[in-house]
């Protein structure tokens, strides 16, 4: 057994122990605090919020209620609600001396039944799934499916939940079940979490088939340090800077190479009060083999990689596709219920990373910008357009544009 391997089970070992210490100490005190019910209860809270979009794209997209990049293909219009979201919070516990909080949220942006009407009948999917818990010396462990720890903002949109807003165009984004722990002390942050290897290539729709990462044998690696300001310049508003870094591995196996390619990434990112009405949000990234992010436009491995040239060319195997890119937000609070946005974003792989043996249709660059409001009728309705153009381009089909335009109605319980 090599020592990666030891290491990876060691970590599934160790998440695994504190997770039952934290179960058996939750039922212990809830044992004990049972005729005490009365004091601390237990509290469930439901919330969601759903969802209703109506689109039209101008041209092909890769998806069209929520599209990512332009593609082949026809304008076209639909309505969806499959961005709907349902949640269930838990609070009221204690264990080992910390607060104790969990959740567990879904929606139902988890694929199509394969039946005629599939369109309007959204699988159910998870979202989040975690418990937290809180210290007094400013300490926290999370465990469970949450957030990943890099590059952790997006953007504000009422048109893109199911799939971030700049989602393959500078926004690297995911979910993952991982175990976090936090550290803040007035303004200063830390995190460092060991995450799920999920590289983006996971293909079976019932079995959990071992793809590139989970066969390297390594975990994900994250950490974050941020600086946060409740009032940031005098402003009255909240401010954050902070910088992430990833590592992890993939293991590329086929019937000729056996390659271990490395995921790697930096990101900074800031939400920042420009004046008492204006603030500008945003991520910047640098990193290879990030399709699990959705970064890269969603490449990860260039699978046979031209280590020579055009008119010799030697197929060395798998190798990661580096990419950079980011995306910003400019938000105007025109009053208490009005927010308008702009929105822009860039994910623009290294040419030199896509150079292969056979022919890929390789998306070499996507960018996109967007244009929005978001109305508040109360604090449960909100209503709003959003008008997103997408350029992209890639080696056979070349360039391609499209246009989607959003108009969303939510209602938030």
């Amino acid at each position: 057994m090599t020592r990666v391997g030891s290491f990876a089970r060691l970590w599934i070992a160790t998440v695994g122990a504190v997770a039952c210490v934290v179960c058996l100490e939750s039922t212990t005190w809830a044992q004990a605090a049972a005729p005490a019910a009365a004091e601390s209860p237990v509290k469930l809270t439901p919330y969601g919020t759903i969802y209703f979009n109506l689109f039209d794209n101008s041209d092909g997209v890769n998806n069209a209620d929520v599209p990512t990049w332009a593609a082949p293909g026809l304008a076209n219009l639909s309505a969806s609600a499959r961005q709907t979201r349902l949640g269930l919070r838990i609070t009221g516990l204690k264990a080992v001396e910390a607060k104790v909080t969990a959740v567990v949220e879904a929606d139902f942006y988890g694929g199509y039944p394969a039946v005629g009407i599939g369109d309007n009948m959204g699988i159910v999917r998870l979202r989040l799934a975690n418990v937290r818990l809180d210290w007094d010396n400013n300490v926290s462990l999370v465990i469970g499916q949450d957030w990943m720890v890099f590059a952790p903002l997006n953007p504000t949109s009422i048109a893109a939940a199911g799939i971030p807003e700049m989602a393959a165009a500078g926004n690297p984004w995911a979910r993952l079940p991982q175990a976090r722990v936090e550290w803040h002390h007035g303004p200063a942050l830390l995190q460092g979490a060991i995450l799920a290897p999920s590289t983006g290539d996971f293909s079976s729709a019932f079995a959990d088939v071992p793809q590139t990462g989970p066969l390297s044998q390594v975990p994900f690696f994250q950490g974050r340090a941020a600086f946060t300001s409740k009032d940031w310049m005098g402003t009255k508003h909240p401010a954050s800077i902070g910088i992430s870094g990833h590592i992890g591995r993939a293991r590329v196996v086929s019937t000729t190479f056996d390659n271990t390619i490395n995921t790697r990434a930096v990101a900074a990112d800031w939400t920042v009060p420009l004046a008492s009405r204006f603030t500008l949000a945003g991520e910047a990234f640098t990193g290879s083999n990030l399709a699990g992010f959705q970064a890269g436009v969603f490449q990860g491995v260039n699978p046979d990689f031209n280590g020579g040239t055009a008119a010799a060319p030697i197929n060395v195997g798998a190798h990661s596709i580096e990419s950079r890119g980011g995306w910003a937000q400019l938000t105007a609070t025109v009053n208490t219920a009005l927010n308008a946005f702009v929105t822009w974003g860039l994910d623009d792989p290294r040419d030199d990373s896509l150079l292969s043996v056979s022919k890929h249709d390789w998306r070499v660059r996507n960018q996109a910008t967007s244009f929005g409001f978001i109305h508040k009728l109360s604090k449960e309705l909100s209503w709003g357009i959003e008008d997103r153009y997408m350029v992209t381009a890639s080696l056979v089909n070349g360039r391609r544009t499209a246009n989607h335009l959003n108009f969303a109605a939510t209602f938030t319980f």
